[in-house]
């Protein structure tokens, strides 16, 4: 079952760098905070993770996706047409999940380290699917393609041994990197169509 686990976070490599490469041309434009927030979270998890049950191969695709993110949020710092004006919802999205992450801190228990990790996950990304939505062209979807793809990989490594700690943090990603890359496909779609209407 490692082996699929591998293939999931080579994926995520790949597809990562494309965004990656695209973040650095200047051609995505990720939100910087959910960027950050999306490094640290399932990072965050994969340390509860261990804690609570030790290493398990399921948990690869979960630290890549917090690597690849704090990938792209370095490149974003350093290219100045891959900037996204932030708002209020940014800042507070930010501000929850962090506070989040604190509570989860304090009370030191792998499981609700877990549960603080995906809710912090989930509230920084609203900023990217609100953006997502509005501004689809500032998206590339190829980042949720691979997503998708070691997420799913990670759940069907957890099926050997299944719990909470190894099988909840893939199952929300599979969830988010889903609805993600069907936003960003299907309003890119919707705004060609716009364009090549009459």
């Amino acid at each position: 079952m490692q082996y699929l686990v591998l293939v999931g976070a080579l994926c995520s490599v790949v597809f990562g760098s494309v965004y990656l490469i695209a973040t650095i041309q200047g051609k995505a434009q990720p939100n910087k905070v959910t960027w950050l927030l999306w490094a640290i979270s399932p990072l965050i998890s994969v340390i509860a993770t261990i804690a609570a049950t030790g290493f398990d191969w399921s948990i690869l695709p979960v630290f890549m996706a917090g690597f690849m993110p704090l990938l792209v949020f370095i490149a974003s710092m350093f290219n100045k047409s891959a900037y996204w004006k932030l708002s209020f919802l940014d800042y507070l999205c930010g501000i929850v999940a962090i506070f989040a992450i604190i509570i989860w801190r304090l009370t030191d228990d792998p499981i609700l380290a877990i549960i603080f990790s995906i809710l912090s996950d989930a509230i920084a990304s609203l900023p990217t699917l609100r953006k997502a939505w509005l501004y689809p062209t500032t998206e590339a979807p190829v980042y949720y393609i691979g997503g998708v793809i070691s997420s799913t990989s990670a759940i069907l490594a957890a099926t050997t041994h299944w719990s909470f700690s190894t099988a909840s943090f893939p199952i929300y990603l599979f969830i988010l990197d889903t609805s993600l890359m069907l936003i960003v496909l299907l309003r890119k779609a919707a705004l060609l169509d716009n364009k090549m209407t009459p």
